[in-house]
């Protein structure tokens, strides 16, 4: 622990991921979300000390919401959880360096495709049931490799990926992703009930992007 400061993209009014380290271990950062002007002073009610923002965030806003906030530099965690178009942001994201990264992937992605939705600033998941959103756990490995990060672990619920910044920890293996892969549990209601996501993606007409 360095800063003990974060940025929570996507928090809901959980406070997301960070929730925990802000109410019981008095850590400070940014919590954003979309959710509308009193979602979120209600998320800066339950969280003293800690900025909660209400925007829509895109990768053409995303660089400059996190330097306004001051929050620009080296943080102890960033999660991203915004169930659309995740991983251009995180793509975009260049003023941060955080230690650990928290990203959710789409496990109906499966494990070896490296795929994503393509962008759009709008993106509306409601707008697509429960399939099309965000991308693969391969996908993301793939980026953060770029961005000089490697997959630690992934929690046992299958929503989660754990990333950690090259230069710690060295003692850490990194994860392969096929031994990492979890489905998450409503997703594998809906893979055993025959859902399959590019099938639907193919059937709508939705395009996605293949990661190399």
């Amino acid at each position: 622990i360095a800063t003990r400061r974060f940025v929570e993209i996507g928090s809901g009014l959980s406070g997301g991921n960070s929730a925990v380290l802000a109410r019981e271990w008095g850590w400070t950062g940014l919590m954003v979300d979309g959710g509308g002007k009193t979602r979120m002073e209600q998320v800066g009610r339950r969280f003293p000390g800690v900025v909660a923002v209400n925007a829509w965030v895109t990768r053409e806003n995303v660089n400059d919401l996190v330097t306004s906030h001051g929050l620009a530099g080296e943080v102890d965690l960033f999660s991203l959880d915004l169930d659309g178009v995740d991983y251009w942001i995180w793509e975009a994201l260049t003023v941060l360096s955080p230690r650990v990264v928290i990203l959710e992937y789409n496990s109906l992605f499966g494990a070896e495709r490296a795929v994503t939705i393509p962008y759009d600033p709008q993106f509306d998941r409601h707008r697509h049931g429960t399939l099309y959103y965000g991308a693969s756990l391969p996908a993301w490995a793939r980026l953060a490799d770029r961005k000089g990060y490697r997959l630690v672990a992934v929690e046992p619920a299958g929503i989660n990926a754990f990333f950690l910044r090259t230069d710690l920890a060295p003692h850490i293996p990194s994860c392969a992703v096929a031994r990492a892969y979890r489905v998450q549990e409503r997703h594998d209601v809906l893979m055993a009930g025959g859902e399959d996501v590019f099938a639907y993606a193919a059937r709508e007409g939705l395009p996605l992007v293949e990661i190399a």
